[in-house]
């Protein structure tokens, strides 16, 4: 791994040491440009998305000299071969994949879903753990001061936390409903708006034999959600609690993910 974004930026030499010398603004930039990867991004869009719509007069010259800059420190020993380069009026950083933790994430995901929805629950479990220990924090959590970094970040939060969500339910699916019970009602508390980790709890807490307490989480729910946001829970989430109390056999087996449950 090269280029860290899941979590504080880190950028790391072919040496696999942490490139220290990048200034803030050349993080933004490389930031930029890693999350565009392989495409060619316009001189005046990347002045534009690095000062948020106001760029100085200065911005052009800036820019030049952040991009040399940037090229000596990727490639200190033959700047003029960077994998970043000028192509027409834009640049262009050029990585595989597997050297940037976002693109390794998405292929990781992508293919932990299709183990899912193919029922291989084990490796679709192993492939979402994987993607999930690639993050080491908030996404960019230092590069937020840039619009469409902090865009972008809020964009890689949200899909860890489906990820994550994913996973229980590939375990759920997998009957392992007693296992994630505790980390469900975890999860749930810390995103209390979310109805879908909140249906997981219920539907774990059934399996368990804990009807009542699957019956209070949706309770909470409910409360919550008028509370905080005028409405009550989805239609699929109250058709999920009546199911449940009613002892709905089919939400009852291990592949109760498979025919729509969740």
């Amino acid at each position: 791994m090269l280029y860290a974004l899941l979590g504080p930026f880190l950028a790391f030499d072919v040496q696999g040491e942490v490139i220290a010398e990048l200034t803030p603004r050349q993080r933004q930039l490389l930031a930029l440009l890693l999350l565009n990867v392989n495409i060619v991004l316009h001189r005046d869009r990347l002045i534009d998305l690095l000062w948020n719509g106001r760029p100085p007069d200065s911005a052009r010259r800036n820019l030049t000299t952040y991009i040399a800059r940037l090229r000596r420190l990727l490639s200190p020993r033959e700047p003029a071969n960077s994998a970043l380069r000028t192509v027409g009026s834009g640049y262009i950083l050029s990585a595989p994949s597997a050297s940037v933790d976002v693109d390794r994430f998405n292929h990781l995901t992508m293919h932990g879903r299709t183990a899912r929805d193919n029922r291989d629950y084990h490796n679709a479990a192993e492939l979402l753990e994987d993607a999930l220990r690639l993050w080491r924090g908030d996404a960019l959590l230092d590069l937020r001061r840039v619009d469409a970094l902090a865009v972008w970040a809020d964009r890689l939060d949200e899909d860890r936390r489906t990820v994550t969500e994913d996973l229980f339910d590939v375990r759920l699916a997998a009957g392992q409903h007693h296992e994630v019970v505790s980390a469900l009602a975890q999860w749930a508390s810390t995103h209390p708006l979310r109805e879908r980790p909140h249906r997981q709890l219920m539907l774990a807490l059934h399996r368990s034999g804990r009807t009542h307490e699957a019956s209070m989480a949706y309770q909470r729910l409910h409360r919550t959600l008028v509370d905080q946001m005028g409405a009550g829970p989805a239609p699929g989430t109250r058709t999920l609690h009546q199911r449940i109390l009613a002892d709905d056999p089919e939400i009852g087996g291990s592949l109760a993910y498979a025919s729509g449950v969740l």
